[in-house]
């Protein structure tokens, strides 16, 4: 949950971003424009109730530990990838954590 939260809060503002970059002088840009800024906020709503349904599960001081262990995370492969794509590797390594162990790493742990 803790993943997607950021994901998905961090889509919203993107969505955000992109949709208050288009110009409103033409219908096709406006309605393009809406349709983002809908994407947006039902975004934040996920993101929203992916929080309350984390909250529910742990203490508030967890749950901000759990957060910043997976923005952490996305902040870590993105710039990963970044730095794979500008050094142009013909063998990148994978972003993925393949199994986690859930008692080497109890802040991950949700319920």
């Amino acid at each position: 949950m803790g993943s997607t939260y950021i994901l998905e809060l961090d889509a919203s503002k993107d969505f955000a971003r992109m949709a208050n970059v288009l110009p409103e002088n033409d219908v096709v840009s406006r309605n393009l424009k809406l349709g983002m800024l809908s994407v947006a906020e039902d975004e934040t709503g996920h993101a929203a109730y992916l929080y309350d349904a984390i909250a529910r599960r742990m203490p508030s001081s967890q749950v901000e530990q759990l957060i910043d262990v997976w923005r952490e995370r996305k902040t870590k492969a993105m710039l990963a990838f970044a730095g794979n794509l500008l050094q142009r590797k013909e063998e990148t390594r994978s972003l993925v954590r393949d199994r986690v162990s859930v008692e080497n790493q109890p802040e991950l742990v949700t319920a």
